[in-house]
């Protein structure tokens, strides 16, 4: 009684008081470290920026300087007959000089930042720029962006042991030294370094990583001077007033993670089917060079090399190309990546997208350069997982109403591609449908294998069950 008595008489429990501006620490103690630490990282993506778009200056002009000097030597031979000979001659430099260098590049270096805080062989720099000329000199189709991601993480990793920075910046500074490769060698500083960000997970970004590294990319493009390979477009904009842009670019996003998928799935089939000769690498790069020789006697040397002349001929609607020009550039870099070449892979998905683009134009009637552009940007958003980047990109080298939309259609496009990407070792950050189980943290090549299930009591289920019991799939024997 004398407990309730007391309690009654001290009367109700006070709320908490909201905290006062007077009750915070005093701002400077926050502000000196935040200015201390902006310093620094400006000053590391800064000078990370010069060296990485030197050295990108440096690997395009020796992509230029062989091009020429390969055609002097052949003499009017289409180089690619060449390739049966240029594709060992890159596989004996990479194993013999620089495992890590082998394939497209980006895969090594994501794979590098996750499990190896970022710690790349210097060696790495140099054997990827010889491999990626030697593979692009003869007629190979692969890329130029992986290459300038292993030199951009190469040499931040370089001047992180001679800075020794820890883990952690070490680790900061190489995913600097990926975004400020991609935002140079396209020509594209803010969805570059964008990229070299996101590509890192499926669904997540690094934050404390985004102002070094729009630093180092803006420096990196500012540096190595590039323009961007998107021509100013003339077509008629009409159209983008009417009603059905949004659904028209929702399908189309749709059609284009189907052929980012078709392309992830060509190279991982390829990769399977010759996993039974890795005894005998130069047996397979002598074979995927004649094959591709061959076939470009057979179909045309358009799918050789970069092919950015027939990315910006569709781009500015001048293109006259056959409608499956984008699936004759899957099999050409599949070819190429698995079989020994070295290079990058998002000019052929440039190629793919813009020309799959044009492709579509043909069935609806609206302008081929409006829909190459949606190829562009939705196919990269896709196949490699980075919605953001190539929304941005969008924004960036588009006119702003035509951006938009070509925002909405990589949106789809990245969904619709699924747990999927040209990169492997890309790790998950989340789940891309509510309806859906699957492992996070683990790298994308690994997903199917861990398992993907249909999340229980979810609307997936419900259809699920209920297409099952349509079908007689559930009823018992």
């Amino acid at each position: 009684m004398g407990d309730t008595a007391s309690t009654e008489a001290a009367g109700p429990p006070k709320e908490p008081e909201p905290p006062h501006l007077a009750d915070e620490a005093r701002w400077y103690t926050e502000h000196t470290a935040l200015l201390i630490s902006t310093t620094k990282w400006a000053l590391l993506g800064g000078v990370a920026g010069v060296c990485v778009g030197e050295a990108t200056r440096a690997f395009l002009w020796s992509l230029d300087a062989s091009s020429r000097l390969v055609s002097l030597l052949t003499r009017g031979l289409p180089p690619y007959w060449l390739l049966p000979l240029a594709l060992p001659a890159c596989v004996w430099l990479i194993r013999t000089f620089a495992p890590s260098a082998r394939g497209h590049g980006t895969e090594a270096v994501i794979a590098a930042v996750h499990q190896a805080s970022g710690k790349v062989d210097w060696k790495v720099a140099p054997v990827k720029l010889l491999a990626t000329v030697l593979t692009l000199a003869f007629g190979g189709s692969v890329g130029k962006e992986g290459p300038c991601a292993q030199i951009g993480a190469a040499i931040t990793s370089l001047f992180a042991d001679l800075l020794r920075l820890r883990d952690e910046d070490r680790r900061r500074l190489v995913i600097c030294g990926i975004g400020a490769g991609f935002a140079a060698v396209f020509g594209t500083p803010v969805s570059g370094a964008l990229f070299g960000i996101e590509v890192l997970y499926l669904g997540r970004i690094e934050y404390p990583v985004l102002f070094p590294c729009l630093v180092a990319g803006i420096v990196a493009h500012l540096v190595c001077g590039v323009r961007a390979p998107v021509p100013a477009l003339h077509a008629d904009m009409q159209f983008l007033q009417h009603r059905a842009i949004v659904p028209l670019s929702i399908a189309l996003g749709a059609l284009f993670g189907l052929i980012a998928l078709l392309l992830i799935e060509a190279m991982r089939g390829l990769e399977r089917a010759l996993r039974r000769f890795e005894r005998h690498p130069y047996l397979v790069a002598v074979a995927g060079g004649l094959a591709l020789a061959v076939f470009y006697a057979a179909v045309g040397d358009l799918y050789a090399g970069l092919g950015t002349g027939v990315i910006e001929s569709a781009l500015a609607g001048t293109a006259r190309l056959f409608v499956l020009a984008f699936f004759f550039k899957i099999v050409a870099t599949t070819v190429t990546l698995e079989t020994g070449g070295s290079g990058g892979i998002v000019t052929p998905l440039f190629f793919i997208g813009a020309t799959s683009g044009a492709a579509l134009s043909t069935a609806v009637g609206l302008p081929s350069s409006v829909f190459a552009a949606f190829g562009f940007v939705s196919v990269l958003a896709a196949a490699a997982n980075t919605p953001i980047a190539a929304a941005v990109m969008g924004m960036e080298l588009l006119p702003t109403e035509l951006g938009v939309y070509a925002a909405l259609c990589a949106g789809t496009a990245f969904l619709i591609v699924g747990h999927r990407s040209v990169y492997a070792s890309q790790k998950l950050g989340f789940t891309k449908s509510a309806g859906l189980e699957v492992p996070l943290d683990v790298p994308v090549g690994e997903v199917l294998r861990a398992g993907v299930r249909i999340r229980k009591g979810s609307l997936t289920d419900f259809v699920h069950q209920r297409v099952r019991r349509g079908t007689g799939g559930a009823r018992r024997p």
